[in-house]
């Protein structure tokens, strides 16, 4: 117990009379990272600001001016909790969907003492919107390599129908013939 205490005195910044910039506010639990600092002591940070893209900048309070540090934050699942109802369709349905629904989420999550469970669904958001691009991308490159299929497959058969392999029958079994050999000049 003495030691566990000695390290949480460690950890604790006496902040005296130091005040962070006004986008700053105090810690008070939003988040437990630990910063490591010049002379190598490990803190907790006394004043925090939230990014809103899943991360913190983060000042430990001990000097005026002193280096903002940035973290992302994510969420740790707890394990010790037997879920019965694993997630409600209802916050799924608010997560994936539109955005209106999405940011009165977003809203209620940001209200939470905890910043994790915001920044963790900032994150799921961001990432599902980025592979609901892909998944377009992909659906416009396998549309246009159809396409693109049908035009060879259209040149083919004109090209059988006039005979042209026969024109060049000369060339049969040279298929790897050097650049140069075997090719007209237009």
């Amino acid at each position: 117990m003495a030691q566990h205490d000695e390290e949480l005195t460690c950890l604790c910044v006496r902040t005296g009379d130091v005040e962070a910039s006004a986008s700053f506010i105090p810690n008070q639990g939003h988040v437990d990272c630990i910063i490591s600092v010049e002379d190598g002591a490990l803190v907790v940070p006394c004043f925090v600001q939230h990014r809103g893209s899943g991360q913190v900048e983060m000042v430990v309070g001990r000097a005026r001016r002193e280096p903002v540090y940035v973290s992302n934050i994510y969420l740790a699942p707890n394990y010790s909790c037997i879920l019965t109802d694993p997630m409600g369709a209802w916050f799924l349905q608010l997560l994936s969907r539109l955005a209106a629904g999405f940011n009165a989420l977003a809203e209620a999550l940001h209200e939470l003492p905890d910043w994790e469970p915001y920044t963790e669904a900032i994150h799921y958001r961001n990432w599902e919107q980025e592979c609901h691009q892909v998944e377009a991308e992909i659906s416009e490159l396998t549309g246009c390599s159809a396409i693109l299929q049908e035009s060879i497959d259209n040149c083919q058969s004109p090209l059988k129908a006039r005979g042209v392999p026969f024109m060049v029958c000369n060339l049969e079994g040279r298929a790897n013939l050097p650049q140069g050999q075997g090719q007209t000049g237009h």
